[in-house]
Formats: C-alpha cells, sequence, structure tokens
C-alpha cells in the first residue's frame, strides 16, 4: 500500500531515474519490513520552466548555476497511520539517502513528506483499506490454525 511520488527537475537519464525507483522502493521494504510487491514508486519530471527558484524559473537559474545546487527532489509519501515514530523517521532518511545517492547530490537538497492514513479514508478497488486489512489478517489466521 505505502506509495512514494517523486518529483524531479526534468533531464535526468532513464537509468538514474529507473535507479531512483528501484533505491527508494528497496530503502521503503527494509524500513517498513515489507515485501517490495506491496509499494508503488514513481517519478514525475518537472518542466525547468515550470519549477521555481526564488521567483524564477529553474532554466534561468541553471545558467548560472549547476543542477546539484538548483533542484530540490520533493517526495511525498502516503503510508498507514499507526507505525512507531522512529519507522516515519527511518524512512526520511533512507528515502533521502537513496535519492541522493542516486542523483549524486547533497542530501541536504531532498525534501520528504509523510503523509499519514487513516485505514478507513484509503480505498484499494473501491474497499476501504479498514476492511480489506481485516479481511487479510483473518484469513492469516486461518490460515495458521
Amino acid at each position: 500500500m505505502p506509495v512514494a511520488h517523486i518529483h524531479l527537475l526534468k533531464g535526468h537519464s532513464r537509468v538514474v531515474l529507473r535507479t531512483i525507483i528501484a533505491k527508494v522502493t528497496e530503502a521503503m521494504s527494509r524500513v517498513l519490513n515489507a515485501p517490495k510487491e506491496r509499494f508503488m514508486v514513481w517519478v514525475t519530471e518537472i518542466d525547468p520552466e515550470l519549477w521555481g527558484i526564488e521567483g524564477r524559473p529553474a532554466s534561468e537559474a541553471l545558467t548560472a548555476q549547476d543542477r546539484n545546487s538548483v533542484e530540490m527532489p520533493f517526495v511525498e509519501m502516503v503510508l498507514m497511520e499507526g507505525r512507531p515514530l522512529a519507522q516515519y523517521h527511518a524512512v526520511i532518511e533512507e528515502v533521502s539517502a537513496a535519492i541522493a545517492e542516486a542523483l549524486q547530490s547533497d542530501r541536504s537538497r531532498v525534501r520528504v513528506h509523510l503523509v499519514q492514513a487513516q485505514p478507513d479514508y484509503w480505498g484499494i478497488g473501491g474497499v476501504p483499506y479498514s476492511i480489506l486489512r481485516a479481511d487479510e489478517i483473518a484469513a492469516r489466521l486461518r490460515a495458521t490454525a
């Protein structure tokens, strides 16, 4: 269920973008102790004409500054509420490190925003997650009985 939407300036190679997807998925899986199949990670590239830096387009800033000092990768993640605070903090740290490593940039430029979803207000296939989760737990209990 956890999702991560990563916003970057347009212009990175497909290899870099695919590396980011793989590294962020791996970090989320490790920190949240869940199988990779549960995660969705996608990247949106923003046109430098539509990315503002100091009130001007990033395309202008890029004429005088290098990409790593202009770009500020932004990640918005949705996770179910109820996890330990330390786990939320660890996922922020690990995802930031994964993106910085893939972009070969300073980790201090990466921003991560965690959104906690309440299970009754998050739906999958038209069914509230609270119901899906209860059904999943009941099925696991029946399988071990």
